[in-house]
């Protein structure tokens, strides 16, 4: 669920990431570690296209990608329970067959176990307002992923994120990426 968006002027970008890099999870050091999180290369960026088979560059509505992220945790319960809080910072430039003044940008938050397992998969929609004249723009999606830890250590479990791709696009990604 999607706490709210904000839009970041470009020059506070800079500050974000940097509190990003430095932020740590956990600042009580009796607590556990912060289950680990991290954005899917496969699924960090996409191109949304103007409905019809047209698939080059004028057909390009928006171009967007997860930037970045940041976050922290806290334990409930006597630490079996793990709330995790993001700030995802999602970014998108307008294309030229763009006619819409916000891009929508879906995106996505798994669970899974050490085996790969998912546990919990939520989608999410970043919405991403255009002004008169803008290319690009970042915006920060906040959110909370709790995590019940049923007894076992926050190690056995990792956050992913990624946008939603359709499925021949991820296909094409894979395939420039040689796999």
């Amino acid at each position: 669920m999607t706490l709210h968006s904000f839009r970041f002027p470009l020059i506070a970008l800079t500050a974000v990431l940097l509190a990003g890099l430095l932020s740590a999870c956990g600042s009580n050091r009796n607590s556990p570690p912060c289950p680990r999180v991290g954005i899917l290369g496969d699924a960090s960026k996409a191109t949304q296209y103007r409905d019809g088979p047209g698939r080059d560059l004028t057909d390009v509505t928006f171009e967007t990608e997860l930037v970045d992220f940041n976050g922290s945790c806290k334990y409930e319960d006597k630490n079996s329970t793990a709330i995790i809080s993001f700030t995802l910072l999602v970014g998108a430039a307008r294309g030229p067959a763009a006619s819409q003044p916000e891009a929508q940008v879906p995106y996505f938050v798994a669970v899974v176990d050490k085996q790969q397992n998912v546990l919990s998969r939520s989608r999410f929609v970043a919405r991403i307002p255009f002004k008169d004249g803008q290319r690009r723009i970042i915006v920060a999606d906040e959110f909370e992923q709790v995590l019940p830890l049923q007894g076992r250590p926050t190690y056995d479990y990792e956050i992913l994120v990624g946008l939603e791709i359709p499925q021949d696009q991820l296909n094409r990604i894979r395939q420039q990426r040689g796999f």
